[in-house]
């Protein structure tokens, strides 16, 4: 009976080797939480490492076929475990807080990622993903095409005749819409692109009334792509009380940026700050 126990437990001894060796021949499981991230994991080639994303990881539309873990602010420790992750890399917001550490309690490695609203913050964001997938190579090829073109953009900057006045309003629903004030990743991507955020009289989000939005006076406003439908496009916009008030209403100059990839601050952050600066350069009063 004592050697009928020794060979059960040398068998199962070397199924352990077995397992470990293949486990550690396999590409890392990971788990991305930010639609900035996962996009970085994709422009480093990676993603075949990916098993999973949460709901912002909209960009680029196979990331969209991946088991979602929900939404990265809210998330819940057992659907990010069942996917048996070994990496998480999570963006600075990911939570809450007790998920986080239930996560990391549970064994999984995860890297998270500092709040990134600067080119200098993109660039360290990307080649910290690199590092974290061992692909540091490709993160400072990706960095370098970043910073050039970053370079590109302040020049173009430099050489604006005018700044005009952005607003960006992040909705526009019920309630009426929350214009983007200091200390918003919509204050940091207009004055990157040579706007001046005429919400600098407050902090986060704030809603405006029609006579606070006409006090702004805009040359330009700025609403999410994604939500586009939802307002009635431009013309939807236009109807919007104390709209019509606004230089930017009466001009038709309602603008419409693919919110991810200019407020995510990922590695497609750069060329849209250069088409929206392309789109603040026309603006004339």
């Amino acid at each position: 009976m004592r050697n009928h126990h020794l060979r059960v437990l040398g068998i199962c001894l070397l199924g352990s080797m077995a397992w470990v060796v293949h486990a550690g021949d396999a590409p890392v499981r990971v788990v991305a939480l930010g639609g900035d991230i996962t996009e970085i994991v994709y422009a480093l080639d990676a993603q075949n490492q990916l098993v999973g994303v949460d709901s912002t990881s909209l960009w680029p539309e196979a990331a969209t076929k991946l088991p979602d873990v929900g939404y990265v602010r809210q998330l819940a420790a057992e659907g990010v475990l069942s996917l048996h992750p070994q990496l998480i890399l999570a963006t600075h917001d990911a939570g809450p807080a007790t998920v986080v550490t239930q996560l990391h309690d549970a064994g999984v490695r995860i890297v998270s990622m500092p709040v990134t609203r600067t080119p200098e913050t993109v660039v360290a964001k990307v080649k910290q993903v690199g590092a974290a997938l061992d692909r540091e190579s490709a993160a400072n090829a990706l960095a370098a095409k970043l910073q050039a073109r970053y370079a590109d953009l302040f020049k173009a900057v430099a050489a604006m005749p005018r700044h005009p006045r952005v607003v960006f309003l992040m909705s526009a629903g019920e309630g009426g819409p929350k214009a983007a004030g200091k200390d918003t990743a919509a204050d940091s991507a207009i004055t990157l692109a040579g706007g001046v955020n005429a919400g600098q009289d407050f902090t986060g989000y704030k809603a405006v009334s029609p006579e606070a939005l006409a006090k702004l006076a805009p040359d330009v406003i700025l609403l999410m792509r994604e939500r586009e439908n939802d307002v009635g496009g431009v013309d939807g916009v236009l109807k919007l009380p104390g709209i019509a008030m606004t230089p930017a209403g009466r001009a038709r100059r309602i603008v419409f940026v693919d919110g991810q990839a200019l407020l995510g601050f990922g590695p497609r952050n750069a060329e849209h700050e250069q088409a929206l600066q392309r789109t603040l350069v026309a603006v004339q009063p």
